[in-house]
Formats: structure tokens, sequence, C-alpha cells
């Protein structure tokens, strides 16, 4: 059987030690644990699983975007005066694209998501993109434009006004971006400075939103009430968290109501009580309390220096030497016994350390988990690189028994 200990021993050798400070650290560390250890946690069904058949669908459509400040598209692109032609011809209007002058017009692609159960009539975002060479859509109107799902069935027209794009954001035109710099002095130089985008922003003049700008014309029928049996799917497979589920709804609902038919999906036979009130089934699984289940990771950001842990994230037996910083995990704490049978055969003990070249050592006693660890590490000042170059080595060696995900 294998020792466990409960907290990491630290010896940081060269390093004081502060009795009253090291005993209260150490209670309020077990405290926690403690709490955390009793404390029973869980969450909604609902916020981990959903209905099969209840989801999004998403719309596509093309459409123009008219009343630009001369941000539109060039008059060399068609991918706006064509369009805009066939849709005066419904117009009863004859109109040659040549004759379109001006940069008000710009061809886009818009997008939208179709909840699940909207009802014809509700109203829902779209967004708006730019496809052609247009600058800026901000101050635009986007016209009258069917969306259409992968079936190709219109479900949703959308029109309004753009929004989302503040003013000081847009790339000008090289016309006004060349009068500008001109009217600044500044000449050529000037004049590309002014048609470039801040880098630093994360807005884009090209990308818009129409708030609430489509009615849905099509529902999806989605008829619960006259289903003999249900699937609820997991936003993330897992057997053993799809096990608990079907054994929770078998608890509230009685054996044999549910079982798991694989590690995303749980089956629900209706009870004959629910008999055409799946709604109201429904919505007693979905409040239920689970406990999921997830695979151990480990998240490093390099950038920010950020480390995520989750849960079960284990560390085999392994030594660490990193620059200035020794780690060791062992399995179980050196036998007095051993080092005197040692001693015993004539083997020379290795020389002393000075204190002033020791480096930090960092011995933890039997499989720990990540947490103790990481926590020694911050306990002698290590940096978020040293924590970073770590856990690729422990995960290199093998002893990391957790996914490593860096970024």
């Amino acid at each position: 059987m294998k020792h466990r200990t409960p907290a990491a021993n630290l010896a940081l050798p060269g390093r004081p030690r502060h009795g009253s400070a090291v005993l209260v650290g150490v209670a309020a560390t077990l405290a926690l644990a403690l709490l955390c250890a009793g404390e029973a946690w869980a969450i909604r069904v609902k916020d981990v699983a959903f209905l099969r058949g209840a989801r999004d669908n998403q719309l596509i459509g093309y459409g123009l975007v008219v009343g630009l400040d001369g941000t539109g598209d060039s008059p060399e692109s068609l991918l706006a005066r064509k369009p805009l032609r066939n849709a005066l011809e419904r117009m009863a209007i004859n109109l040659n694209p040549a004759d379109i002058k001006g940069r008000s017009i710009a061809g886009v692609l818009v997008t939208a998501n179709l909840t699940p159960f909207a009802k014809a009539g509700s109203h829902i975002d779209v967004v708006v993109d730019a496809l052609g060479d247009a600058v800026s859509l901000r101050g635009g109107t986007l016209m009258y434009t069917l969306l259409h799902g992968a079936n190709q069935v219109i479900y949703a027209t959308a029109q309004g006004p753009i929004t989302g794009i503040p003013r000081g954001i847009e790339r000008s035109t090289p016309e006004t971006a060349a009068a500008a710099g001109a009217a600044a002095g500044g000449g050529a130089a000037a004049a590309e400075r002014q048609a470039t985008v801040d880098p630093k922003s994360s807005l884009v003049p090209t990308k818009g939103y129409v708030l609430s700008g489509a009615v849905v014309e099509r529902e999806v029928n989605l008829n619960l009430n006259t289903r003999a049996r249900i699937f609820v799917n997991l936003k993330d497979s897992d057997f053993t968290t799809a096990f608990r589920l079907a054994k929770q709804i078998n608890r509230e609902f009685g054996d044999g109501t549910s079982r798991a038919s694989d590690a995303g999906s749980i089956e629900v036979s209706i009870p004959d009580s629910y008999l055409g009130q799946t709604v109201e089934l429904m919505a007693k699984i979905e409040n239920l309390d689970i406990t999921p289940d997830a695979v151990a990771r480990v998240v490093v950001d390099e950038r920010t220096g950020t480390i995520v842990m989750g849960q079960n994230v284990r560390i085999s037996p392994i030594a660490i030497s990193h620059g200035k910083l020794s780690i060791q995990v062992s399995p179980r704490p050196a036998e007095p016994a051993q080092a005197e049978a040692a001693a015993a055969q004539g083997q020379a003990a290795a020389p002393p350390i000075p204190v002033e070249q020791a480096p930090a050592i960092l011995l933890f006693k039997g499989e720990v988990d990540l947490k103790e660890v990481v926590d020694g590490l911050n306990k002698i000042g290590a940096s978020s690189s040293d924590l970073a170059q770590v856990l690729k080595i422990i995960k290199t060696a093998g002893a990391l028994h957790a996914d490593l995900e860096i970024r």
C-alpha cells in the first residue's frame, strides 16, 4: 500500500524558520483542506447537459449595407453593384451598375444563430461582415436580407441599422487619407498613418451588428410531448459523468427510467405519470444536482505566466534540478536503518554542501498532487517561467499524470 502524506514536507537549507508563523500557516492550510474535502459540491444538470434536438441552428445570407459615408465598396467591386441592380429591378427600377457612383454601398455576409424553440415573430441578433473592399460599415443600414439554413430553407429575414462600430477606428479610403495628410502638411507619411487602424484596438470597422435585426419566419418543429423517450446529451463526454447522471435520474424517477447509452448520451424513458408532459419531466431533470467528473488537466499560459490546474492531478516520485532549483518527489521517507547499513558497508557519505551554495530543496514524501508542488515552489519565490519549465520536464519524464496544455 502506498504511503500518502496529506501535506508536503518543505526543507529550505540556509533559511530560518519562524515557529509561530509556520504553525499558524499549517493550521490554516489543514483547516482549508478539511473544509474543501468535506464540502460536497454539485452543479445543475442543465449546466453540463442538454436535450438532444434543442440546439442552435446557424443561418447565413448575403446582403447590402447602404448609407455609408464614402467608406463602402469601390466602383471596381461588383459585390455590391450587381446585387443592388437586382434589388432595384424588383422595385421596377432599371439601372446600369456603371451608373452607381460613389462608395455608399457595401456587399456583406450576414450570419445569425436561430435559438432552439424560437417562434415565428421572435427577434434575434445578426452579425454583418464586409466581403469587398469597404473600409468601414459605420453609419450604414442593412437592406432586407433573407437568411437560410444548411438545407437552403429561409428561416428569418433581417434588416436595420449597423451598430457596434464607434468613431475613431475606421480605416480611411486612400482618397480621404491623402486629403487629410495634405491638409495636415505631412504628405505621404501622414496619409499612410491616417489609413492605418490602431493595432491595439480589438474592434474591426468592417464588422458590425444589427441588434434584434432578424425576424424568425419559420420555426424548427420539435414536439416533445408526443415522445416516449428522450435523450440527454453531455456537453463534455465522460463515462463517469454519464453513469452518475443516469443513476441520479433513476433515483429520482424510479429504476429503469434511464441508462447511459455511451459516454455522451443518456436515454430516458418517459414514465407513465409524465406521458404527454415531457416539458415538466425535462424541467425536473435539468434541475437535478450532479457532480461531474473530468480528465486531469493543467493549462499553462507562458505569455502571462498563468497556471490553471484541474482536479485529480497527480505526480509520481521524481527528482528535478532546474538552475538553482532542486525538487525531489519520493515515494517514502528514507529509512534510518538503510543509512546505517550503508555506513556499515563503508560507503562514504556525500560531503555537505556549503549553505551559501546550496540550492533550495523541496522534498515531497509520498505521491503528491500538483498543488503541493506549486505551493512549495511559490514559498521559495520561484518565478512563473520556472513553474512552466518544471511542469514541462515532469510531463516529459512521464511523472505528471494529467493533460498538459501549453498556450
